[in-house]
């Protein structure tokens, strides 16, 4: 997960290794750091020398021979700061370019896995009431627990209200949500194994077909549409009224 997460940052695999082995061992001569991170020595002085350049690596002397040790792990913020300022520099162009495109769809498809997390991460920003229809239970497993959490703790700073209709089977989940501050959640008393999840926010809605077993990828359908988001608001709001809240379980005497 670490090497991931250091790749996703933009450091290659080997670069990954290389800066979390150094962390580990301490300064480390090129040789040593070869045969811990398991990355070939002639790999190795090129990754060092990219990662000295983003100031994630610095050289040492030990006994005449030259070494390196890892910087504060604290520098890597430094990469996401550096990848802001490049994008603000380009970011006004880009909407500039996206306002006078008269070809743009109003209706886009995704399929990735990670259509969820960009989805909650760009409601955060539109700031307005979240509404899921027809949330099943293993959702919280596509979005993550870690990432799900910090998403709520964003959206109750803010006071972002977010309303969901779960099935059936995901009482406890239910339980766990209404006692979250700007948060409801009831379920449909029936049988519904439905893995087609709804949510709306602001003029978009986006319609994500979910599998539970994580090698398949979800498809997901993003419609930016005033009349279209308002009329599954209206369809969410039927359905709230006869939908239930779990019995509150009674404490034992």
């Amino acid at each position: 997960m670490k090497d991931q997460i250091l790749m996703d940052l933009g450091l290659s695999q080997n670069e990954s290794k290389i800066y979390l082995t150094l962390l580990e061992t301490g300064f480390a001569s090129p040789t040593k750091i070869a045969q811990i991170s398991g990355v070939h020595r002639v790999n190795v002085y090129d990754s060092i020398t990219k990662l000295k350049d983003r100031g994630l690596v610095t050289q040492t002397t030990n006994h005449g021979k030259k070494s390196y040790q890892a910087s504060p792990p604290e520098t890597l913020r430094n990469i996401l700061k550096e990848k802001e300022i490049n994008l603000n520099k380009i970011l006004p162009e880009l909407e500039l370019h996206n306002k006078l495109n008269k070809n743009q769809q109003s209706v886009q498809i995704y399929e990735s896995n990670d259509f969820i997390r960009n989805l909650f991460l760009h409601f955060l920003e539109v700031k307005q009431d979240i509404f899921a229809i027809d949330a099943p239970k293993f959702a919280i497993d596509k979005v993550g627990k870690f990432f799900q959490e910090v998403i709520h703790k964003r959206r109750a700073e803010q006071k972002q209200t977010m309303y969901h209709i779960y099935n059936r089977d995901a009482l406890e989940r239910i339980k766990f949500l209404n006692a979250l501050p700007y948060t409801q959640a009831r379920y449909l008393d029936q049988e519904n194994n439905n893995n087609v999840l709804t949510i709306i926010c602001g003029d978009e809605t986006a319609i994500l077909i979910l599998h539970e077993q994580p090698e398949q990828k979800s498809f997901n359908i993003l419609i930016k549409n005033q009349q279209i988001a308002d009329a599954y608001r209206t369809h969410f709001w039927i359905l709230w009224e006869k939908a239930k809240t779990p019995p509150k379980t009674e404490s034992k005497k």
